[in-house]
């Protein structure tokens, strides 16, 4: 509780202030090796996301595939921003006394460090950021109001605030046709450079699905999980004879009930048994992905890589025969699995004008707007 109560304390009072400096101070490595500074050309970049609602069936066909991890990116402002770091703040705090036999009161016992808070690095500290986001059951903010900022002075990307929205009336008439379920809006600044110097920015929004699924997309065990393979261990000593459990596989396929598949479909194989989830579950963002905004010449290029992932029920189909047979005389082979849905899209663009990526599950809209800083300078 003590823990909990500082957090909140903490996360309100400073929450501004520590993500410009966890902003600022994690990115600095990065900003090194960009060009020189005082060449930037700064751009504002307004994004909305939304998840289909159209319950019509869609015509396109999809692989089943889980959930990928974002990769090379240089700028996870959102993660700083939902969950700031707040590990100086908790060093500037006094070190808790040893608790004494008779509990107190004392606001001294609520703000203080223990010692092993003291240490960023061990996992079951709660204020590191991506243990705290991993708690989250959504992220906190469908429309992200950031701290703002100007870009005269920036020297690093940053949030816009939500005031400068200029998307915020699409949004609305998405919500109220029910055409779609906004999961995420924002706008940030940030310098614009070629292809290769790689400047990925990560979005990701809507549920966590990582309290119930693993990153690879397959579920946990449940309790009744449990249980269930508790009864059939206790069970194995009285398990059938090979004659039965024959007869009763001839007695399927006669009813057309068996179907062996050497898996020329790309239906997800049967999960591990009892997929434990583990005490700090990483975080699996119903909307995760990468954008990639970069110059050619003097026109800009959009590189999106977003990922939507919805559970859905599916027909486990083991790699081998003999677990297909076995699964077979189970009688259930069903599931649910955490799909994912990629929209991996390249455009150019010209600035100032509402460019529209679409999906048959989820809409991406993009602005990009010009800023005193636009144009090149030598």
């Amino acid at each position: 509780m003590a823990a909990d109560s500082l957090w909140q304390r903490l996360h309100q009072l400073s929450k501004t202030t520590l993500v410009l400096a966890a902003v600022i101070g994690s990115q600095a490595a990065v900003a090194q090796q960009q060009p020189d500074p005082d060449t930037w050309r700064w751009f504002e970049v307004e994004v909305l996301v939304f998840a289909h609602t159209n319950s019509q069936p869609v015509a396109e066909s999809f692989s089943w595939q889980g959930p990928s991890a974002p990769e090379n990116v240089q700028y996870d402002f959102l993660t700083h921003y939902f969950a700031p770091d707040i590990h100086p703040a908790i060093v500037a705090l006094p070190e808790c006394k040893v608790p004494g036999v008779i509990p107190t009161f004392d606001p001294d016992a609520v703000l203080c460090a223990r010692p092993l808070e003291l240490s960023q690095w061990l996992p079951m500290n709660w204020h590191r950021p991506e243990r705290a986001i991993a708690l989250l059951d959504r992220a906190p903010e469908q429309v992200v109001d950031g701290p703002g900022g100007d870009v005269n002075k920036a020297t690093n990307v940053f949030l816009g605030q939500e005031k400068q929205l200029q998307l915020s009336e699409m949004r609305e008439q998405i919500v109220r046709r029910g055409v779609g379920k906004p999961l995420m809006h924002l706008s940030w600044y940030q310098p614009v450079f070629g292809i290769n110097q790689n400047y990925k920015v990560r979005l990701f929004g809507g549920v966590n699905y990582g309290k119930t699924y693993a990153p690879s997309g397959y579920p946990y065990a449940t309790d009744q999980d449990e249980f269930l393979a508790f009864e059939a261990e206790a069970d194995a000593d009285a398990e059938a004879p090979l004659t039965k459990r024959l007869a009763e596989l001839v007695q399927l396929q006669q009813q057309a009930a068996l179907h062996f598949t050497a898996r020329n479909d790309d239906q997800p194989l049967a999960p591990p048994p009892l997929l434990q989830r583990p005490d700090t579950p990483e975080a699996v963002w119903q909307l995760d992905g990468t954008m990639h905004i970069y110059l050619v010449g003097n026109y800009l290029h959009i590189a999106s890589d977003l990922e939507l992932r919805e559970p859905q029920q599916v027909l486990w189909r083991p790699a081998s025969l003999a677990a297909q047979a076995e699964q077979a005389l189970q009688g259930d082979n069903s599931g649910t699995f955490l799909r994912s849905f990629n929209l991996e899209q390249l455009r150019r663009v010209i600035s100032h004008e509402t460019h529209y990526f679409d999906h048959p599950k989820l809409g991406l809209v993009v602005q990009i707007r010009r800023t005193d800083l636009s144009a090149p300078r030598f």
